[in-house]
């Protein structure tokens, strides 16, 4: 089946030539996988879809109870949520990345599994910690055993936090970055669609009121992905909310509230792995071993490349990060710095703010929802624009296309950001010496608000359109570019970079805590985002699409013609496959040196 799927490719060699290259690797999965009908494609991306759902309005009400619950511990101080959040971030920094490097030696399936396990561990760690504060808080007295109890209660809620924190990331960054690209490569997808749909046209109910595209793309996937997560961060504190004041009845504990959202959590872990279960069983490709093709090029007496070797570099997933083909480094450190920001509507540090300054509870949760519609909306049209210039394309879409599709529209993007936070910056500037003198932004009475404040707020606002949609166009470009057999460690190492750079934030506003000194963490966002902003540029400049064709004799060692010259470079499993196959392959490319 495989060579006649080849055979209908057609290979452009006019302008603007891109050629039919990584997607012949998942080609290779997909033929060899159930998901060549229309409605098993359908069925997938809705276990997948449902399952994300489950997931991340779990995450998010246990994030928003957590830090409530630990002010149990520090009754009117922030101390203890306070050190949750730093360890979680110290953690996420520091051990995710091994962990993602050890994923990627497990099969796909146990990875998730894992991962699920250690929310569900977290969960339950939590609540015995509550049992074990209450013990110490009614039995001890106060005296110095029962102040090492309340102690080790503690630290064993912050444990619980942790290892939450790391599976759930561990879980996520597993689907959305190894089993998507496999599942829904969107190249692969229209191929087998095309060939399978002459022969059958899909009737499901699904398809018959059009509530999934056909065929289901990456894409479509993605974002669609990104939307449930951005829901889920409106309603998911709003859910949690209601069912701590619920529960609080007379002597106003949240205690029982969360020991609820904590075993709600536990129990949704059930159907959510029954979901990812049924999606790993019919898609044979996500039980192959990472290494499989990889042998075969072996055994045919083919070099497999420098970057496949069991040694030092393959065990430290920072070096792998590092030195990974095609601008990942530039291209990661550009999404990571856009998190060293305090100009978040669901941030703590601008919570806190707005809180000084005058503005009330129910300003500031409206201010949070329209931060997140307009997340949706950006995506919204990220989708629309992409789609239409995939239309304009035609029959000659590729993965070399996609990837410039991308670009080009992850730059608009981010120029959206930038510029918000620029103008966001500019109007705090002439804020921060007013003084709010009504309580609401929506309150008519008394003296009106300063512009300012409008203008600050609105920028930010905006900037969630920006963000969200160059998050997805990244998130995009990796799961075409990074190597299939080190995605969970590629993955992690990113996570990581994002989690130092929220650290940092959190450090410097313990360092500058007074409101009046807000001035420097805003500073420090439009520099961070700006610097952002200049990374992606250079990733733009200094790396582009090239074609690399092997000829006979320079096939083994792995010189490929540029048209005028022979450079060695570096290959991911996906190139391998296409050499084999093909003799050429195309790949985001540096000048200058070939190898990146």
């Amino acid at each position: 089946m495989t060579p006649n799927l080849h055979n209908d490719v057609v290979l452009d060699a006019g302008e603007g030539t891109h050629l039919f290259t990584s997607a012949s690797s998942s080609v290779t999965y997909a033929t060899s996988n159930n998901l060549t009908t229309a409605s098993t494609r359908e069925h997938a991306a809705i276990n997948i879809l449902h399952s994300t759902t489950l997931s991340r309005l779990g995450s998010r009400t246990w994030e928003f109870a957590t830090p409530l619950l630990l002010l149990e511990w520090s009754p009117g101080s922030l101390a203890a949520p306070a050190s949750l959040g730093l360890t979680c971030a110290l953690f996420r920094t520091i051990v995710s990345p091994w962990l993602g490097k050890l994923a990627d030696e497990w099969d796909r399936m146990s990875t998730v599994w894992i991962g699920t396990s250690m929310q569900a561990a977290g969960c339950l760690m939590s609540v015995g910690a509550l049992v074990l504060f209450n013990f110490s808080t009614s039995k001890m007295n106060g005296d110095d055993g029962g102040k090492l109890i309340h102690l080790l209660s503690l630290v064993l809620v912050i444990t619980a936090g942790v290892i939450e924190a790391l599976g759930a990331q561990l879980s996520s960054v597993a689907v959305k970055k190894e089993w998507l690209p496999i599942m829904f490569d969107e190249e692969a997808t229209n191929i087998l669609v095309t060939v399978a749909e002459k022969k059958k046209k899909s009737t499901t109910l699904l398809s018959l009121l059009d509530i999934l595209p056909s065929p289901i793309t990456l894409s479509f996937i993605n974002t669609t992905m990104t939307n449930i997560d951005l829901l889920s961060a409106m309603f998911g504190p709003v859910l949690a909310g209601w069912v701590l004041e619920a529960l609080a009845f007379k002597d106003s504990s949240m205690q029982r509230g969360f020991v609820l959202i904590a075993l709600m959590n536990v129990i949704s872990l059930a159907p959510e792995m029954y979901l990812l279960r049924k999606v790993y069983l019919s898609c044979s490709a996500l039980q192959l071993r990472r290494g499989d093709s990889i042998d075969e090029c072996k055994q045919s007496g083919e070099s497999t490349s420098r970057n496949d070797s069991s040694n030092e570099e393959d065990r430290n997933p920072w070096i792998l990060f590092i030195n990974h083909p095609s601008g990942l480094p530039l291209l990661t450190i550009s999404l990571a710095s856009l998190y060293m920001t305090a100009l978040s509507p669901a941030g703590v540090v601008l919570t806190s703010y707005l809180m000084t300054i005058g503005l009330s509870p129910t300003s500031i949760g409206a201010f949070r929802g329209f931060g997140a519609i307009s997340g949706v909306v950006g995506i919204y049209f990220f989708s629309l624009l992409r789609k239409k210039e995939a239309n304009e394309s035609g029959e000659r879409s590729t993965v070399a296309k996609s990837i410039e599709r991308l670009r080009g529209l992850s730059l608009a993007f981010l120029l959206l950001e930038v510029v918000s936070i620029l103008v966001a910056a500019a109007a705090y500037k002439n804020l921060r010496d007013e003084t709010l003198t009504t309580s609401s932004v929506f309150d008519k009475s008394g003296e009106p608000m300063s512009w300012q404040i409008y203008l600050f707020l609105g920028a930010i606002v905006v900037s969630r359109a920006g963000l969200y949609s160059f998050d997805v166009g990244v998130l995009e470009i990796e799961q075409y570019i990074v190597d299939e057999r080190y995605r969970n460690a590629v993955g992690s190492v990113e996570g990581a970079l994002c989690s130092l750079c929220e650290m940092g934030m959190y450090v410097l506003s313990i360092a500058l805590p007074n409101p009046s000194q807000f001035g420097w963490q805003v500073g420090v966002s439009a520099s961070a985002v700006s610097f952002g902003g200049v990374c992606f540029g250079m990733f733009l400049c200094l790396y582009h699409m090239h074609l690399h064709q092997h000829g006979e004799d320079d096939h083994h060692a792995h010189n490929h013609s540029h048209g005028h010259h022979h450079h060695h470079h570096r290959h991911t499993l996906q190139q391998e496959r296409d050499l084999k196959e093909f003799g050429y392959h195309i790949h985001l490319h540096r000048h200058g040196k070939s190898w990146r």
